[in-house]
């Protein structure tokens, strides 16, 4: 049998992780002294006018943070493209993640974690919404199994490998029970209606199943995994269509936050590159 594909964390996640922690933990050691007062001790503090929000390092901070959410949003474009030649989509996605986390870290440390106008409280909650949507999609993107007819139809031949003549009562016994059927361009509200449907098949096929697999005392230690692989396969394509779809609509309504995220990102650093720098170039 071959190995199930569940989606799991590449190594490139786990570095881009390690560096978002480093970056965090020196723009955190490099002001703690300046951040940890209170508003009216800091403007006292020597690195006041560098931290600040409008300093010279306060606000670098909020345009590179600004130039992040831009390469942030270049995910959205690579999506539409179906070329290999761009990358693989996991690392785009591995990317994504980072950069707009690694944004919302520098968007705190350029407010200096206060937030005095209304364009700058907009900005950093419509980015706050876009940080958390992003996450609970990358978590339903790992809920969401790979090639969950195939990881079924694997874990078919092992049994059959392990119990001659069983393949076709355990098969009729599967599609006995089918899934719920989602369509693709379906709503939230109805795949998250539909979870009930594929959790209840996914425990009635299990129950089915059990009914086909010889006793406990029976079964071998290599039996026993081969029977587990089964469950976890016979469940997980019950509810395949259900969780693309629901994928799919908070992928929308990440996509929605993130466009309104850019809009309020571009208006907070248009006010301040007008009221702040054009004087450069009067």
């Amino acid at each position: 049998m071959s190995n199930p594909s569940p989606r799991r964390v590449s190594l490139l996640a786990v570095l881009l992780g390690l560096v978002l922690v480093g970056i965090s933990a020196a723009l955190a050691y490099r002001g703690w002294s300046f951040y940890q007062l209170s508003l009216e001790d800091r403007v006292e503090h020597p690195d006041f006018r560098q931290l600040r929000p409008s300093g010279v390092i306060g606000n670098g901070y909020g345009w590179v943070a600004a130039l992040l959410v831009v390469m942030n949003l270049s995910y959205l474009v690579r999506r539409r493209l179906a070329s290999s030649k761009l990358g693989s989509m996991r690392v785009w996605l591995d990317v994504h993640v980072f950069t707009g986390l690694l944004a919302s870290v520098l968007v705190s440390f350029h407010s200096a974690f206060q937030l005095r106008t209304p364009i700058a409280t907009a900005s950093a909650a419509s980015l706050g919404i876009v940080v958390l949507t992003g996450l609970i999609g990358r978590f339903l993107y790992a809920l969401t199994p790979a090639a969950d007819r195939r990881r079924l139809r694997d874990a078919l031949d092992a049994m059959e490998a392990a119990l001659p003549g069983h393949r076709d009562d355990l098969v009729a016994a599967v599609d006995a029970l089918p899934g719920p059927t989602v369509p693709p361009n379906a709503s939230m509200l109805r795949s998250l209606l539909a979870v009930p449907s594929w959790r209840a098949v996914g425990k009635a096929r299990r129950a089915s199943l059990q009914l086909l697999m010889p006793p406990p005392a029976e079964q071998s230690r290599a039996l026993r995994k081969t029977i587990r692989e089964l469950y976890r396969a016979a469940a997980g394509e019950a509810r395949s269509s259900g969780m693309a779809a629901l994928l799919r609509s908070w992928r929308g309504l990440h996509r929605f936050f993130a466009l309104a995220m850019l809009a309020a990102v571009l208006l907070h650093g248009g006010i301040a590159w007008y009221y702040g720098y054009r004087w450069i170039f009067a």
